[in-house]
């Protein structure tokens, strides 16, 4: 994939990645309301479904994760993505 990776959210617009730290980073710099705690992959808060493309780990995580699940604290896109944040 060539250019800036995209990311579409559930009921928000699409907007592009501007090389924040982490996936969690870019959805605060966009004004997205996403849930978190501890932002370091120890509680598991920051689950979301990844519905398409794929993403790079840029640390740790520490929670078991199925296979369609990825923390937005710990990793950002690799390539254009499409997420969706579960709604409570």
């Amino acid at each position: 994939m060539s250019g800036i990776p995209r990311i579409k959210v559930n009921h928000y617009d699409t907007f592009f990645y501007q090389y924040e730290f982490s996936l969690l980073d870019a959805l605060e710099a966009q004004e997205i309301p996403a849930p978190y705690n501890c932002r370091g992959g120890y509680c598991g808060m920051c689950k979301v479904r990844l519905i398409d493309g794929e993403v790079e780990y840029v640390q740790d995580s520490l929670v078991d994760l199925q296979g369609d699940e990825i923390l937005t604290c710990c990793c950002k896109p690799k390539t254009h993505i499409e997420i969706e944040i579960p709604e409570d």
